[in-house]
């Protein structure tokens, strides 16, 4: 009788720890653009958009990102119900002797020199929102995709917003509507992080 008591609370602690258990999913972030006079980080995968805020330095790091080369670090990106994402990406600056007027600008956007690699880093914590694209969005697209795992909970909703592109407007959710000229325009000048 114990045996078969004994099963049955392994079996439920088995089922109720799958059921609370996180899934993950792979992303693979293939476009960004910054959005300088709101503060947005428009970033893009093969079907879904990240609408995140950000801070002007920020902003002002990613567009640099066209002279300089990055190596981006993604963590700990999460997904709500309510398709509510946040995450932590950190820029580490590739090269290793970066001349000193370049290690200004960087700490002046608050890129900090890490003691035990001399290397400059910065991390930023972003929430925003996640969205399904309908149509082709004209973005140009990253020299390398990079892959990010989003935790979402078991009873994620596939239901969310919507970016809905045609050959002339960009529009978000029904409610922001872009210029897709000038939305094409402005992601090719922001190039790669």
């Amino acid at each position: 009788m114990y045996k078969y008591i004994l099963l049955a609370l392994v079996f439920l602690s088995g089922c109720t720890a799958s059921l609370w258990a996180t899934n993950y999913k792979e992303e693979s972030l293939n476009g960004f653009y910054v959005k300088s006079d709101t503060k947005e980080l428009f970033v893009t995968t093969t079907k879904t958009a990240y609408l995140l805020g950000i801070d002007a330095q920020f902003g002002e790091a990613l567009e640099l990102s066209r002279e300089v080369e990055f190596i981006p670090t993604f963590e700990d990106f999460r997904l709500d119900e309510k398709n509510n994402v946040v995450g932590s990406v950190t820029l580490t600056m590739k090269e290793k002797s970066p001349p000193h007027e370049l290690v200004v600008k960087l700490i002046s956007l608050g890129f900090e020199q890490q003691l035990s690699s001399n290397q400059l880093k910065l991390k930023r914590e972003l929430t925003g929102k996640r969205y399904i694209i309908e149509g082709e969005l004209p973005l140009e697209k990253l020299e390398k995709e990079y892959t990010i795992m989003v935790a979402q909970p078991r009873t994620f909703s596939e239901t969310a917003g919507k970016v809905i592109a045609t050959p002339a407007t960009i529009t978000i959710d029904a409610v922001v509507t872009v210029p897709a000229v000038f939305f094409a325009a402005a992601v090719m000048a922001a190039g790669s992080p």
